[in-house]
């Protein structure tokens, strides 16, 4: 065996990262992606939730005070996580380390709530970037996961939504200023793919709510019928910066981060 064979012998059957648990690192057997204690403190959302865009609530409401009267033109929307640790770190590890395996963690627990929720679309759609970005970064986050996400419920993907101008960093911006940051940032470039149908938005995070509007916006105008939402986590508000994902960030460097 060739040294360059022996080392990917290694790497693969040694050092699988899929041995071992994604957020501390431990060895664990039996399947999986964590080991007990790490799946103990996992910040799932549990309790009740809005009624439209699945954020947490104290109580039960059909709006919360995130969305309502914001996030107008989602039909649905619902999430798995909080973005807390160490979910937080796992996303942005996915999302800028190149760990492209963990997208197939937080799609399993996407197609989990799809069916959960009783969603049903005809086609599933995600955020575009600039081939400049993309190419920056090496791989668009939001589209491995929706193509993981539609081989577990079956549903197709559509490349119907292009990204026709860069944006700021949405992470550093208001909520204001992140809507001004995305208009007119996106279009449907097939509309008869769209139109008529029911489409869901695969995406790692929901924040304010800024960029699933926009897409919301422009599939509506394309003429969708409803626009559904699923994310891996979100981020309550007044929660936008966790920091014990901060050495993950610094790490990293949020390469083409958009």
């Amino acid at each position: 065996m060739k040294f360059k064979g022996l080392g990917a012998f290694i790497r693969r059957y040694f050092f699988n990262p899929e041995w071992r648990c994604a957020a501390c690192g431990k060895e664990i057997f039996g399947g999986g992606h964590f080991c007990a204690e790490c799946l103990a403190k996992l910040p799932f959302i549990s309790g009740y939730i809005c009624g439209h865009c699945g954020r947490p609530v104290p109580a039960p409401a059909e709006y919360c005070e995130a969305c309502k009267n914001r996030i107008t033109e989602l039909d649905c929307g619902r999430s798995v996580f909080r973005y807390e640790y160490p979910v937080s770190g796992l996303i942005l590890r996915f999302k800028y380390g190149g760990q492209k395996y963990l997208g197939d963690m937080f799609a399993e627990y996407i197609s989990s709530a799809y069916f959960k929720n009783y969603f049903a679309a005809d086609f599933i759609c995600y955020v575009p970037m600039t081939k400049k970005s993309e190419k920056k970064r090496g791989y668009n986050h939001g589209r491995l996961l929706a193509e993981k996400v539609s081989l577990s419920v079956g549903v197709p993907v559509e490349h119907c939504l292009v990204k026709v101008k860069e944006t700021k960093r949405q992470a550093k911006l208001s909520r204001k200023e992140r809507v001004s940051n995305l208009s007119g940032a996106f279009r449907v470039a097939d509309k008869k793919a769209v139109n008529g149908k029911t489409a869901l938005i695969v995406d790692d995070v929901t924040t304010t709510g800024a960029t699933a509007q926009e897409l919301c916006t422009v599939l509506k105008k394309a003429g969708a019928r409803r626009v559904l939402l699923l994310t891996a986590a979100e981020v309550s508000p007044g929660k936008e910066d966790d920091k014990r994902t901060k050495p993950v960030r610094k790490l990293f460097k949020l390469k083409g981060e958009r």
